[in-house]
Parts: structure tokens; C-alpha cells; sequence
């Protein structure tokens, strides 16, 4: 009798655990939580406004608006807009450190954010590595992009740029060793050129550097510099300014007779019309620059951005090469968001994936506009034109070249 029991027992047990089973096998399972697309994507962007580099950067912002509004007519990131935050930040790093605390306690936390001044951006290199958030530059100098932290530049570092002249120069004057003076800003940005890499590399290429002479951004005038480059007996003039920089320099240089007695090169972003425009025309100037000419009206992105240009009624003083990194950068974020989603999900917006997928960015074009590829060890592009100043006109003198990494 207890042994039907016990029999019994384990037969109910038996029942109510295979019911138990049969009922979870035939239950729905349950979906995982969808993450629901944000309604914009917001980019927080500090610049210099108010500051010494107010001019040029307010045309980096109607670039920035502009190509924001052509990509957000193509559908912004899968059907979702961006949106720019922007402050002023005077270029004081200072001020720099305020805005980024502002721009960290934004809802959600920005995965991305682009401080633009190469001082700035040396002055806040490691706090973004230890935030962990990505700081997108347009122009990068050695100190701010290296060691490799989360910090990227759209363009070819400054230094490698002048590596690239020097290139080109020594192609064009061989088997002649040119002689060459470097007249440029005494700060961060215009001390790129000076660095101990630099300099060993326009030596290792057989360049003579006979003067080297510095400015400040304020300075009325350069001819005090330019008398003892001409007693120096340079043939090449190279200067990492922009804007007033080069074209004071020139404006100097007709002045004391000397413009036609030597040859002039400079930075990339300095190839600008504005420079053109102040600087009594700047004919015969030439350089490396990441970036394509708005007189290259074959390519495409230069067509869709001087259709933005035109809808937005800007000025032709805003027809300027720093336009055209804007909208670089604009169409990499773009492009960068997109793989992220794809990859991880809306909820996998954040700096380390944002740094992952930039890492793993290859022959990036912008339809046309540049050329560009990322690596663990590489925070800026590796390719440029060389241009020159024509009749009012930026014109290649070549294609897309690879330049040389000067660590």
C-alpha cells in the first residue's frame, strides 16, 4: 500500500513538471525592450567667436549649418536629424574647460563633440581621453592628435603637410638643393613647422633652412623678418599661418620689391580666397592642402556644397576652403553614427564606439572632398593636393598624394 503511494506521488510529480515545461516551451517568448530612436542627435561644437580667430571660424560655422542642412534633407542619421550645439569659447582654454563641463552635462552625454583650436585642443587632449568622449578637430597639430587618445582631426596634420611641401619643392628644383626660410606665428599653431621633426625632415630631403623667423598673430607688420630672410638668401618662403598671416606677408614682400624675387608656400588652410582677397592677390603661392578647391567644380561634393552655398544665400567672402572642412566633418559624423547603429544600436552611441568605428574608417572621400583613413595609430588624414594661387583661383598642380607620418 505505502509502495502505491510513493508510485502515485511521483507520477503526479512527474506530470506537473512535464505540464509545467510543455507550458513554457509553448508560452510567447518574451521580446527584448526595443530601443527607441532618439528624436535629433546633437553635437555639441566649440569654437572661437569673439577671439582672434573669430573671422575664419565663423565661416567653419556656415559650413557646419549648411552641410547640417543638406544632410538632414537626405534623412540625417537613418531618419533622424542632427543637430548642432554651439558655444564660444574666445580661444581660451579656460573658457574651453567650462564649455566641455556644460557639454558633458547634457542629456544624453554627448558620444561626440568637436572643439576646434589646435590650442584648444592640446589644452583639453587628455581630459577627453578621460571622459571618454571623441573631440572631432578640423585642423590637428601634432601635440594635440599624439599620442593617440580620442582625438581626430579631419585634415592632414600641419607638420606632415609641410613634409609635403618639402616633397614637391625638392621634386620641382632638383637636382638643385632649394633654400628654404620658415616665417610663421609664434604659437601653437604656427610652431607646428618648428618642431624637431619637421625641421630633421626638410634637412633629410637635402633642404637648406637659412632663416627661421617668427610673428605674433597681432603684429602690424613683417619686414623687419622678410629683410633678413632676403639677406639669409632664401628661394622658398614657407609660413603655418592663415587668413592675416600669409597675407600680410605678402602685402610685405610687394612692398620691399621681394614678392617677384622669391617663391612662397603655405599651410593648407591658409589657401583660402579671404587670404587671396587681403593679401594683393597672393599670385604664385602655393601649397598642400587635405582639402579640395571650390575651382574644382568637376567633383561632386564641390557642386552639392555650392548648391547649399547658393540656397543659403551666403556671401562670397564665406567661399572658403575651411567651408569646405566643415562640411567634411559634418558627413564623417554622419557617416560614423550610421555604422555605430548599425553595429551596436541606438543605445550604442558612445565615445568608445564612436572612437572604434573612426578607428576602423577607410578611404573616406566625402564625395570627392578629401581622402582620409584612420587607424589605432593614425588620428588625421595622410593625403593632400598641392595648390596654386592663379588669377584669383586655387588650382591643383596635382592629385591626391600620399604624404609622409612625421613622428
Amino acid at each position: 500500500m505505502r509502495l502505491a503511494r510513493t508510485n502515485l506521488l511521483i507520477i503526479v510529480l512527474v506530470s506537473t513538471a512535464l505540464v509545467a515545461v510543455l507550458g513554457m516551451s509553448c508560452a510567447k517568448p518574451e521580446a527584448p525592450s526595443a530601443v527607441v530612436a532618439p528624436s535629433k542627435i546633437v553635437i555639441p561644437v566649440a569654437v572661437d567667436l569673439s577671439g582672434p580667430y573669430a573671422a575664419q571660424n565663423q565661416l567653419v560655422i556656415n559650413g557646419l549649418t549648411d552641410c547640417l542642412g543638406y544632410v538632414n534633407e537626405q534623412g540625417g542619421v537613418k531618419g533622424v536629424p542632427l543637430e548642432f550645439v554651439i558655444r564660444d569659447t574666445a580661444g581660451k582654454p579656460d573658457n574651453a574647460v567650462t564649455v566641455l563641463s556644460e557639454f558633458l552635462a547634457l542629456k544624453p552625454r554627448p558620444a561626440l563633440v568637436s572643439f576646434l583650436d589646435s590650442q584648444i585642443g592640446v589644452a583639453l587632449k587628455d581630459r577627453f581621453t578621460e571622459e571618454k568622449v571623441v573631440n572631432m578637430m578640423g585642423v590637428g597639430s601634432g601635440p594635440g592628435l599624439y599620442p593617440a587618445g580620442y582625438t581626430f582631426a579631419i585634415s592632414t596634420e600641419n607638420g606632415d603637410l609641410f613634409g609635403a611641401f618639402c616633397d614637391y619643392i625638392v621634386e620641382k628644383e632638383a637636382p638643385k638643393k632649394p633654400k628654404l626660410a620658415i616665417l610663421t606665428w609664434d604659437n601653437v599653431f604656427g610652431n607646428v613647422i618648428l618642431e624637431k621633426r619637421c625641421l630633421d625632415y626638410a634637412k633629410s630631403k637635402g633642404i637648406d633652412t637659412v632663416s627661421t623667423q617668427l610673428y605674433n598673430v597681432t603684429d602690424p607688420t613683417v619686414t623687419d623678418q622678410l629683410k633678413k630672410i632676403k639677406d639669409a638668401k632664401a628661394e622658398w618662403v614657407y609660413t603655418n599661418t592663415l587668413l592675416i598671416g600669409p597675407a600680410r606677408i605678402n602685402s610685405d614682400a610687394i612692398t620691399l620689391g621681394i614678392q617677384d624675387k622669391m617663391k612662397w608656400g603655405l599651410a593648407g588652410v591658409g589657401i583660402s580666397y579671404n587670404t587671396i582677397a587681403l593679401g594683393k592677390g597672393m599670385e604664385g603661392w602655393i601649397g598642400p592642402s587635405p582639402w579640395a578647391s571650390w575651382d574644382e567644380t568637376n567633383i561632386q561634393g564641390i557642386q552639392v556644397m555650392q548648391q547649399q552655398f547658393d540656397k543659403n544665400k551666403r556671401e562670397n567672402f564665406d567661399r572658403q576652403n575651411v567651408y569646405c572642412g566643415a562640411f567634411i566633418a559634418a558627413l564623417l559624423m554622419k557617416q560614423t553614427f550610421e555604422k555605430i547603429i548599425d553595429t551596436y544600436g541606438w543605445d550604442g552611441i558612445t565615445g568608445p564606439n564612436v572612437l572604434s568605428v573612426l578607428e576602423e574608417t577607410k578611404d573616406f572621400e566625402a564625395m570627392g572632398l578629401t581622402k582620409i583613413s584612420f587607424s589605432k595609430e593614425m588620428r588625421h588624414g595622410l593625403f593632400c593636393k598641392i595648390y596654386e594661387i592663379k588669377q584669383g583661383k586655387i588650382l591643383p598642380l596635382t592629385d591626391w598624394r600620399a604624404v609622409t607620418h612625421l613622428k
